[in-house]
């Protein structure tokens, strides 16, 4: 691939730049263009994944294609559709100087000429409709994110668990939750002011974050409480977990200006089971962390008799 340097286009100006048979090359279209207009004019989704798989429909009625494959590495998005053939033709999709991403093409037979032109004047409809549609996903996830420590807030965990459990239904493997609370947080508040307690909050989030596999999710549910997902793991693997996690919380104090704040944490323990839903597991969580609270807190409290019915019904 030859290391071109390419001028920005205006403003007015869609930028495609295609990498095919070994040579890079730059193609714009002007906002006015009419082929680049009536596709762009198809698409009306404002989710991302939603809006490719259209492009992906309208574009396999025009030539055949194996495969297609997207990546934006700002927002770590990534989707595929299809499988990987021989021949590939890849393009970086600009407008203006914003980068809106990688997206290849793939089949067994190389693509000729005037499939490119189609699939660059399709790619020229798509830059609009793209650019908004992740503007609404950076919108959106912002929107999911707790404030204070940038986790993913509680209506992102009611997103995410509704969507696992029916995974988990679906393929019979169970996963677990924790439900971490602060303990005493309202004395530390107290004793050492409010700003002290968010940066106890802001630091057990990294905490937590540090001990989390990649396939497990960490969200805030609101005040001095965190909850874990743990992806395919039974109860007993979450209780391991939950003391290597708990240990990692604690093991050093929260420094706030030259002033060392020692905490303890309790955690409840929950497996997901087949007819919950996700409020009921939040409140069995909720149940097993009352019931480490009431035996003296600085606990680990698993909900009992959660392995025998995995047993009968996972």
């Amino acid at each position: 691939m030859a290391d071109n340097k390419m001028a920005l286009p205006r403003a007015d100006k869609y930028q495609v730049t295609a990498e095919n048979n070994n040579n890079m090359s730059t193609v714009q279209f002007d906002r006015t263009d009419s082929n680049s207009h009536r596709y762009m004019s198809s698409y009306r989704a404002q989710d991302v994944y939603q809006l490719l798989d259209a492009f992906i429909t309208e574009l396999r009625k025009k030539l055949p294609c194996d495969g297609v494959e997207y990546g934006e590495d700002t927002l770590g998005l990534y989707f595929m559709d299809g499988v990987l053939g021989h021949h590939r033709c890849d393009y970086k999709i600009q407008l203006g100087e914003q980068f809106l991403g990688d997206i290849g093409f793939f089949r067994d037979k190389r693509f000729n000429e005037s499939e490119q032109v189609i699939i660059e004047n399709m790619l020229a409809g798509l830059v609009r409709p793209l650019r908004n549609a992740l503007q609404y996903h950076q919108a959106l996830s912002f929107a999911l994110r707790d404030d204070l420590t940038g986790l993913r807030n509680n209506t992102a965990y009611y997103d995410n668990i509704s969507y696992e459990i029916e995974r988990a239904k679906r393929y019979k493997i169970p996963f677990s939750l924790l439900l971490i609370n602060i303990d005493n947080f309202v004395e530390i508040n107290r004793q050492h002011g409010r700003d002290a307690g968010n940066s106890v909050l802001f630091e057990v989030a990294r905490r937590l974050e540090s001990q989390a596999r990649n396939s497990d999710i960490i969200f805030r549910k609101g005040g001095d409480e965190f909850l874990v997902f743990l992806t395919s793991t039974d109860i007993s693997v979450a209780c391991t977990a939950a003391k290597r996690i708990k240990q990692a919380v604690m093991s050093v104090p929260c420094v706030f200006q030259n002033c060392e704040i020692r905490f303890t944490v309790s955690i409840g323990v929950v497996t997901v089971l087949p007819d919950d839903s996700a409020f009921e597991l939040i409140e069995r969580a909720d149940r097993a962390l009352y019931q480490a609270k009431a035996q003296g807190k600085d606990r680990i409290q698993a909900e009992p008799g959660v392995d025998s019915r995995l047993q009968e019904q996972f």
